[in-house]
């Protein structure tokens, strides 16, 4: 791991903003948590012209643990505790934030027979109001009291009528009083050093306590806030409906965001001045989602993502549907999508379910790239509707080996120079150098569809790196990798695979088709043909990986992290070339029950795949 230095701090703090570093500076002196005191009463519950119909978290789930209060985040195994853990050491820093974050509380629970239940979640809301009491605890931090606040209010649009029904009229006005205290203490520390999705929520809250509060500071939260999101929206939310971040799971986050804000502009009916324009950026947004999905309708794992912290992905696109939302027609045949700002462009064949997400794109804003990898020209591969190869994904936000390792160059399916990182990563959430990129470009060329992408985060170094990936007819494809430059280097090749994906070294005959055994002298043109090295098989399908160009291949293992801790074994294709630059490494996916399509090396910096002849460097 880098050990900070001047010079990598200034290579980090060069990127950021005047008021970022304004901002910084205060919280690093007077503080970050100083607890705000109202003056006068409780807030009032304002009761809306029409209800606002929010999305359930996780029913089953929350209801769950308000019966049985064992609390189960993060696949950390499930803690029983005689008092609630608001706070502590003995479990990593993010599962204690999702504890206060109180997802579990965005339930209905107005059925006849949720008494207990109810009973159950407004004594967890007091209990945590009694227990953190000096506003030093981690659930006064920005982020977890934005959580929260807008949590707690969706409980209570829901479920303050029951209570008051059951005489609870106390708990109830400790519980507002509590939230007023929590809404006057976010707006006071805003996350204008992080902004990014940090602010996002910080306004979105902040929004939820203006139109559902009623107390002396609404109009003055609501005015504020609106002002923010709009900056926020230009900003965040890219021409092609990517968020800016370049996060997948923050993506859908940020949808669900606007899609919440939405719900409560129109719950408002003008009475709480919270008209915010979301239609467009909601609809962009979820356009984008869905052009990038795996066939299992779920996001790919690039830069920081993890399934199981954002709401599903079909059930966001699903929501943006139920408001009367564009939807994407299906469409049959081979389509290529470019999400030329994200940096994302996607190859998806709809007959075979298969499809390649190919990251091409910026880390994220240079002002804040907390949530990036060296994962540039990396991709992820779906075929038949499987996962096959993958990128590592995210186990941990806590700074150590693990952490660092997940966002290394070698976590990736992509190639590393010389042994460094693409991007100088460092401490949990910090990059210093950082590479720059080519734009995206896509072509289809006699029957083959072609993205291509470069970076120049080697340059340091003399290398440029250009990407090419192909799909072939038949289902094959190829991942062509060419380095310029000069001088001697080490390049190295990562192919890393899913859990459920067997691979096998063709080391019998038998496993390799006559039309695929030959060596360099059975092409009658005497230039020598891809080779087919392991067995890729998944269910019924049995696929070839086959290479074209000289190094050593090894199979090894890694892990592979679909969510926060949980790390699962994995296979991975290291392919290793030392020598001269200029030089190209390309390697193939092909079914094995297919004629493959012929693939040559016509000379240095061409390649014919199908019958269609490209230059790695043009």
């Amino acid at each position: 791991m880098t050990e900070p230095s001047l010079a990598l701090y200034w290579r980090t703090v060069r990127h950021l903003r005047g008021s970022q570093l304004g901002c910084l500076v205060r919280r690093r002196v007077f503080g970050r948590r100083t607890l705000a005191k109202h003056v006068g009463g409780p807030a009032q519950l304002r009761w809306l012209p029409h209800a606002p119909e929010f999305p359930e978290w996780n029913p089953s789930w929350s209801r769950d643990m308000l019966e049985t209060r064992a609390w189960d985040f993060l696949n950390v195994p499930t803690v029983v505790a005689e008092r609630v853990p608001w706070s502590g050491t003995e479990y990593p820093k993010l599962w204690y934030y999702h504890l206060n974050y109180c997802d579990f509380l965005n339930v209905d629970l107005t059925r006849p027979g949720d008494e207990r239940l109810l009973r159950s979640a407004y004594s967890l809301a007091l209990d945590w109001s009694d227990r953190n009491a000096t506003g030093g605890e981690i659930g006064w931090e920005p982020y977890t009291l934005s959580l929260r606040i807008v949590n707690w209010l969706k409980f209570l649009t829901r479920n303050a009528r029951r209570l008051e029904e059951l005489g609870e009229n106390r708990a109830l006005d400790r519980i507002l009083a509590s939230l007023r205290s929590q809404a006057l203490t976010l707006e006071r520390q805003f996350e204008k050093d992080l902004r990014a999705n940090h602010l996002l929520k910080n306004i979105k809250a902040l929004i939820f306590a203006g139109a559902l509060l009623d107390s002396p500071e609404s109009s003055r939260w609501l005015d504020e806030s609106r002002r923010l999101l709009r900056r926020e929206i230009r900003e965040q939310v890219l021409p092609d409906g990517g968020h800016f971040e370049r996060s997948p799971m923050y993506h859908a986050q940020a949808l669900e965001d606007f899609l919440d804000l939405e719900t409560l502009t129109s719950a408002c009916g003008g009475t709480a001045g919270c008209d915010l324009g979301l239609s467009g950026p909601i609809e962009r947004m979820a356009a984008f989602l869905e052009a990038i999905l795996h066939p299992d309708g779920e996001i790919p794992l690039l830069n920081d993502a993890a399934l199981g912290v954002a709401r599903p992905a079909r059930e966001l696109l699903a929501l943006s549907r139920a408001r009367g939302g564009a939807t994407i027609p299906t469409r049959r045949g081979v389509r290529v999508t470019v999400l030329g700002e994200a940096g994302y462009a996607v190859i998806r064949e709809a007959e075979s379910a298969s499809c390649l997400i190919f990251d091409a794109g910026p880390l994220g804003p240079d002002h804040q790239l907390g949530h990036a990898h060296c994962d540039v020209l990396s991709y992820e591969l779906s075929l038949h509707g499987q996962r096959v190869v993958v990128d590592t994904g995210v186990s941990t936000y806590e700074r150590g080996p693990e952490r660092h390792y997940e966002r290394s160059t070698a976590a990736h399916n992509t190639v590393r120079i010389d042994a460094q990182e693409q991007a100088e990563i460092w401490a949990s959430f910090r990059v210093g150098r950082r590479p720059r990129l080519g734009r995206i470009e896509a072509r289809d060329i006699r029957g083959c569809q072609t993205m291509r992408g470069r970076h120049f985060g080697y340059e340091h170094c003399g290398v440029i790196h250009c990407r090419t990936v192909v799909h072939a007819p038949g289902n094959g494809w190829f991942v062509l990798d060419s380095m310029s430059g000069t001088g001697r280097h080490r390049v190295e090749s990562f192919v890393h695979f899913h859990p459920a994906i067997e691979v096998a070294a063709c080391t019998e005959a038998r496993d390799v088709p006559p039309e695929l055994s030959h060596g360099a002298d059975g092409d009658p043109s005497g230039v020598e043909p891809m080779r087919p090295r392991w067995i890729v098989q998944f269910g019924e399908h049995r696929y070839f990986f086959m290479t074209l160009g000289a190094g050593e291949l090894t199979l090894s293992g890694s892990w592979y992290a679909p969510e926060f801790g949980l790390r699962q074994n994995r296979a991975v294709i290291h392919w290793t070339w030392a020598g001269d630059l200029p030089t190209a490494m390309l390697y193939a996916f092909v079914p094995a029950d297919v004629t493959p399509p012929v693939v040559r090396r016509l000379d240095g910096d061409t390649i014919e795949v199908a019958g269609a002849t490209m230059r790695l460097n043009s």
